[in-house]
């Protein structure tokens, strides 16, 4: 009976170990490590050059951002205290259709599109918890904020999108920022979108301020590189 018990268990981390990686950890600084745990498996600790699985949930400590690489050459940089994971993620040969689903469950993050949403940009979406993201062949940053208790009180869950140049000069960037209130289409870098709560339609498209696109950047560039292990260049 142990063992029929302690088989059950690890199906599903066997099935995670079996199933190719989807990209992998191309950057980790800061003081505090990253996690990625599959469904009913134990949390692994990630480390730069790391695997990432479709499936998994991937959080960062309070002091750490993460970057990970896609096979399909698309970017997410994680801030400090994020939550992220891919829901549906094919590419490559023998993948039939190609599709890159995935959410941000809270945190401050930046994306880069890749080669899916390129040829099936109908394909990628990105949940914020309060609204999804429509790719059109894109470079965007956000925060998101999950429910949570403040003074007493509790506040709602929130989400700020924010348009960036494409990486490639010239290329075409816009995303579609939408949930069942409404829908906008943020198609002018710096421009962005609100959404204050989760019975609210994103708010209507405008330049958003410095100091609020700082704020997001700030979140991801504030880890410190790690300290040196002794004996290591």
């Amino acid at each position: 009976m142990k063992l029929l018990l302690l088989g059950l268990l690890l199906v599903p981390a066997l099935a995670a170990a079996a199933a190719p990686p989807i990209g992998h950890v191309a950057r980790l600084s800061g003081d505090q490590l990253g996690l990625a745990q599959a469904t009913g498996g134990a949390p692994r600790k990630l480390a730069a050059g790391d695997p990432v699985f479709a499936g998994e949930r991937i959080r960062t400590g309070a002091g750490t951002v993460l970057e990970i690489d896609f096979s399909d050459q698309s970017r997410f940089t994680l801030g400090p205290n994020s939550e992220f994971e891919v829901s549906r993620y094919s590419h490559g040969a023998g993948s039939g259709e190609e599709a890159f689903f995935s959410r941000v469950l809270k945190g401050a993050f930046r994306y880069v599109s890749g080669l899916i949403a390129h040829r099936q940009r109908q394909n990628v979406q990105v949940g914020v918890i309060v609204a999804t993201i429509g790719i059109r062949g894109t470079h965007f940053e956000g925060e998101v904020s999950e429910r949570h208790e403040q003074d007493g009180k509790m506040v709602d869950a929130s989400a700020r999108v924010v348009l960036l140049e494409p990486e490639n000069a010239g290329a075409k960037t816009a995303i579609v920022v939408e949930n069942k209130f409404g829908s906008v289409v943020v198609d002018e870098p710096g421009f962005g979108t609100e959404i204050p709560d989760e019975k609210s339609p994103p708010s209507p498209v405008r330049r958003m301020q410095l100091r609020t696109i700082d704020n997001v950047l700030r979140a991801i560039r504030s880890a410190r590189p790690p300290a040196l292990r002794p004996g290591r260049p």
